[in-house]
């Protein structure tokens, strides 16, 4: 019926397991729980083995660290059960009814997408801010919200997906390091005409990051996607079209030229990251910095 699958990398996930070993127990559902290390410290390690020797988990660490995708699919392949439920291990279970208000929606050839919330609570540490105010404000989107939008729209935190479609269609391996592994997988999708459905079903993420990785992340995906929009996708336009930053680049920089953007993204720089790092982060300066930062990259092509 059910394969749980959480990829871990320096995260004690034992509490997250439990809940959902509870859950699945109690709907009386064929299942199994696969936790795979991708290369955790040893303190880590440590704490996880516990997870070993509960009934219904397959705890494996792998010998070296494979990445995002990587090891996504191979927790997809090894997979015993028809459905493959995605979870990253920095996620809180916030519903007592979590899987079952998933398998209420499932039906062969499916791809279903939970989706994302985040604590009420303003961390208590200015470093946590950024990505917080983010989060609340840019993913934590209702299901009405994220099926009416036309983009490519999967996070790999929370999907389930039919086993037979992931043999098919998975996460690309040859990205590099640096995200948008998700937009890719919703791209493949889209190409062989599937159309993943959005319920509200959220996790917490609860693996904020501080604002100055946030924002390092950030400048890596966008050299990703850069990559990814020139040199990977078969259909530029239509993927140029339907990933939102992409379009409203376009949109943007047909109205004001691209070296204006550059100009004002040197001259600002450091105001900006001062505005982004601190207690009170403006999100529309992260939309500049983003747009600023990406011409940048395409001037470098």
């Amino acid at each position: 019926m059910l394969t749980i699958n959480i990829p871990v990398y320096n995260i004690e996930v034992n509490d997250l397991a439990r809940q959902l070993l509870e859950q699945a127990q109690e709907l009386k559902i064929d299942f199994e729980i696969r936790i795979y290390d991708d290369g955790s410290a040893d303190a880590i390690k440590i704490k996880n083995r516990e997870l070993a020797k509960t009934p219904h988990v397959i705890y494996h660490e792998l010998e070296q660290n494979l990445g995002r995708a990587a090891i996504r699919n191979k927790m997809g392949f090894d997979s015993l059960h028809k459905y493959l439920l995605f979870i990253d291990a920095d996620s809180k279970v916030i519903s007592e009814r979590y899987l079952e208000n998933y398998l209420k929606f499932v039906t062969p050839g499916c791809v279903l997408c939970g989706g994302t919330a985040y604590s009420p609570e303003k961390p208590a540490r200015q470093e946590k801010i950024l990505r917080w105010v983010y989060g609340r404000q840019r993913e934590a989107v209702p299901a009405k919200e994220r099926n009416g939008k036309k983009g490519f729209i999967i996070t790999s935190n929370n999907f389930l997906m039919d086993g037979e479609v992931f043999k098919k269609i998975h996460f690309r391996e040859d990205l590099g390091p640096y995200g948008h592994e998700d937009t890719m997988l919703g791209y493949d999708l889209f190409c062989a005409g599937i159309n993943p459905i959005h319920v509200h079903n959220p996790l917490e993420h609860t693996g904020l990051e501080d604002s100055s990785v946030f924002l390092e992340k950030t400048r890596n995906a966008l050299e990703n996607l850069r990559y990814i929009s020139e040199k990977i996708v078969d259909n530029r336009s239509v993927f140029c079209h339907r990933v939102k930053f992409l379009a409203e680049y376009n949109k943007i920089t047909s109205v004001v030229p691209p070296f204006l953007l550059r100009w004002f993204f040197s001259l600002f720089r450091k105001v900006m990251e001062k505005n982004l790092t601190s207690k009170n982060p403006i999100l529309c300066w992260f939309d500049v910095y983003k747009l600023g930062y990406f011409s940048m990259l395409k001037r470098k092509k």
